[in-house]
């Protein structure tokens, strides 16, 4: 596996806030959006994508506990319709923002 290499810059103080800045707006940390920018990679900012990556996670957490549930025999059936309409919603939101992002 290939250590980790550091890399230091000096930048002027106004610098390191417009960095700051644009990392917060792309929800990055200041070195992965450096790292991003640096290496030529587009940096895309779609509002609208944490609450939906936090529906998901809520979704997928649900859904890990029905399958432990039903692996330890507590349940035996689960109606999936739910998860099945919440996923689609997921769906057509993240076609719409990554549409309004291009």
């Amino acid at each position: 596996m290939a250590k980790n290499q550091f890399i230091r810059a000096r930048v002027a103080g106004w610098e390191k806030d417009c960095i700051r800045r644009k990392a917060d707006a792309a929800h990055m940390t200041e070195s992965e959006f450096v790292r991003r920018a640096a290496m030529d990679r587009e940096v895309t900012v779609i509002e609208g994508m944490d609450e939906l990556l936090r529906e998901l996670r809520y979704q997928g957490n649900n859904l890990n506990q029905l399958t432990v549930m039903a692996r330890q025999g507590r349940i035996t059936q689960v109606n999936y319709e739910p998860f099945t309409e919440v996923y689609r919603n997921a769906w057509q939101t993240l076609n719409s923002l990554l549409s309004h992002a291009v």
